[in-house]
């Protein structure tokens, strides 16, 4: 049964994808969205919003982590206030003066790399975060940094997509590709076929059931978790990460003063492979919103393990005892496509032509807006905003999949 028809069929109603369509139908193109479960489900539904600029990777990944943090800018005045973006910045506290020494030795690789940084000492820090405890000694913060409600966000952009003629099909997971002479022509879906010139797969961690139609993809599922809380009075407009959060980053490791010791806590549980990702928020609300225990499930499973909401909450105790009584309002995880050089993977599948991979988005906030460009340009024979060589399917830094992924 034929089920609807257009130029270019999307799977996945995330970020990605659903950037995706907006670029594509803007250019004039016909775009179908199918989404197994409802826009903004899967990962993007369930992250912190965080536009993290001061810990991309100096070259293509943070070139490609300001070109999507500019299109927020854009994306502000076309959308209004509906997904709470924030341009207010980051920091990262610290407690001890081993901790501050790696700190400082951070901000001025970042700052020689073009990445405005500061080092802030005990006063400034409780300036610009009063919530901090008084055993905070000192801060980095960049202006940089921002955040949006990502759910708010995919949502509010899936309405203009509408506004511009995509159909968005939701709760009608894609099968499979139609294929006729080697290439792809659409999509199966549960209620029907979708027959397209053009489809792009922005299916996440559910990226790997392409390997049913031959194409590996060479991703790892990530769990990260978040906790939202119950309001809060002290006033807080910025990110604020915890010292434990740098363990993830592979940059802090290579810094002459880093040891692991410095940023692991007692009540982290490595043998079982999960870490505490320190961070703090407020919501537009008043909700104080905290993460991230994260680990890397052998299977698609969205729960949260027990062992990392406790690490959550005792690494905010530890900081914040004065919340011991708050109430927790939701807790969840989202599965993120992790890669073996944290970079998405942009490309046209060579061996089925027709099919476009944009997957592998470990920093989805920053890439997916600007992947979704790169794809709506790709696709329509435009000039590229930027070079897309170093995220194709076959790069070599891809091939060491068991790798510890360190972003």
């Amino acid at each position: 049964m034929i089920l609807d028809k257009a130029d270019v069929v999307v799977v996945g109603g995330g970020t990605v994808g659903i950037s995706t369509a907006y670029f594509l139908a803007s250019k004039g193109l016909d775009v179908v969205v199918v989404e197994a479960r409802e826009v903004a489900f899967g990962a993007s539904g369930r992250n912190m919003g965080f536009l993290h600029m001061h810990n991309r990777a100096a070259g293509y990944q943070l070139d490609l982590a300001r070109a999507g943090r500019a299109l927020y800018d854009d994306f502000s005045e076309l959308l209004g206030p509906s997904f709470e973006f924030q341009a207010n910045g980051a920091m990262t506290y610290f407690f001890t003066d081993d901790q501050r020494q790696v700190f400082k030795e951070f901000v001025e690789m970042r700052r020689a790399q073009g990445v405005a940084m500061e080092l802030l000492d005990e006063q400034q820090a409780h300036q610009a975060a009063p919530i901090l405890p008084p055993n905070v000694i000192g801060a980095t913060f960049s202006p940089e940094d921002g955040k949006i409600r990502t759910p708010k966000f995919v949502r509010a952009l899936a309405q203009e997509c509408i506004r511009l003629g995509v159909r968005i099909r939701e709760n009608n997971p894609a099968l499979g590709l139609l294929k006729s002479g080697g290439a792809v022509k659409g999509v199966r879906t549960l209620y029907g076929d979708i027959p397209a010139d053009r489809v792009v797969w922005c299916g996440g961690v559910w990226s790997t059931m392409l390997e049913a139609e031959g194409v590996h993809v060479p991703i790892k599922t990530e769990r990260l978790g978040a906790i939202m809380l119950g309001e809060v009075e002290e006033h807080l407009d910025k990110i604020l990460n915890g010292p434990l959060a740098v363990k993830q980053y592979s940059f802090y490791h290579d810094l002459p003063s880093y040891k692991a010791e410095y940023f692991t806590a007692p009540y982290e549980d490595p043998t079982n492979g999960i870490e505490n990702l320190e961070v703090v928020s407020k919501t537009e609300n008043g909700n104080l919103f905290i993460g991230c225990p994260m680990d890397y499930p052998e299977q698609l499973d969205d729960r949260m393990p027990l062992s990392g909401l406790k690490m959550a909450v005792d690494a905010l105790l530890e900081t914040f005892p004065n919340y011991r009584s708050l109430g927790v309002e939701s807790a969840w995880t989202g599965l993120i496509p992790a890669t073996a050089d944290a970079m998405p993977i942009l490309d046209e599948v060579d061996a089925l032509p027709g099919l476009v991979l944009a997957t592998g988005h470990v920093f989805g906030n920053l890439a997916g807006p600007i992947t979704g460009k790169l794809v709506a340009e790709l696709i329509s024979g435009e000039a590229l905003s930027l070079p897309i060589d170093e995220l194709a399917l076959d790069r070599p830094e891809l091939t060491n999949a068991d790798a510890v992924i360190r972003w």
